[in-house]
């Protein structure tokens, strides 16, 4: 576990190329970093407020955006509209590349994950894919099954996103190190798809942690109700845990 003595930060946006990006780091430096994969909102305050609290637990994050800091006007629903022109195979090239730049220009020697939704199945499928990735948290990854989903006037299923080519069950096996997912009762992602990722993470050989958290709601990693807060202060120590020790590589 890293040291959690209260400690200064340095934070900034910056660019990789095309790519937005937000850095927070301990005034110390660090050899871990976190990569941050946002829900489907992007680099908000919240993603900034999570590399904060990261980086004054000693750990160096990076939050990437998906939107190349021009987010869509019109909110959640905008980006849930547009998120279904997005690629797996572009979304992977771009999350690489914030890697490299963690590992080459930050000087960073050992990696771990963190999604929520949209970001947390992105995360596993980076990590399933990377071998750099020592270590993966996922809040309510959502990965559509076939049933349609009702978010307020709009509907959705897996036949909503073409760009989603990449089977994120099957990689599963491949993620080195922990795993955490926290499932909320009600989400997107339908249980029997919940039960898969499950069994697949459970056939590593690295552990796996499966947290299910009764009567709350997709999103209750930014929620602010009380159950939600809840919910965040039990996924919080394990998450940390997880985050703070990536399996090395070999």
């Amino acid at each position: 576990m890293t040291d959690t003595t209260e400690q200064s930060i340095t934070a900034s946006d910056a660019r990789i190329d095309e790519l937005a990006i937000h850095v927070a780091r301990p005034s110390g430096g660090s050899a871990t970093g976190v990569l941050l994969y946002p829900t489907i909102a992007g680099l908000d305050e919240h993603m900034r407020a999570q590399a904060a609290t990261l980086a004054e637990e000693g750990l160096t994050a990076v939050v990437w955006d998906p939107y190349d800091g021009n987010p869509p006007a019109g909110g959640r629903p905008a980006a849930l509209e547009l998120s279904k022109s997005f690629q797996d195979e572009d979304i992977i090239t771009s999350v690489t590349k914030v890697l490299d730049y963690m590992e080459d220009e930050l000087g960073l020697t050992s990696f771990s994950a963190w999604g929520w939704c949209f970001g947390g199945r992105v995360a596993l499928l980076h990590a399933g894919l990377d071998s750099r990735i020592g270590a993966v948290a996922a809040y309510n990854p959502t990965i559509w099954g076939d049933q349609v989903v009702e978010f307020g006037p709009m509907r959705f299923s897996g036949a909503d996103f073409p760009g989603e080519t990449m089977d994120v069950i099957a990689g599963a096996s491949a993620v080195r190190g922990p795993v955490q997912i926290c499932h909320p009762e009600n989400d997107f992602t339908p249980q029997d798809v919940y039960d898969a990722l499950i069994t697949q993470l459970r056939e590593r050989s690295a552990p796996t942690a499966y947290e299910y958290y009764p009567g709350i709601g997709h999103g209750f990693g930014q929620g602010e109700t009380d159950a939600d807060a809840a919910a965040r202060a039990q996924a919080w120590p394990r998450t940390l845990a997880v985050l703070s020790e990536p399996t090395p590589r070999a």
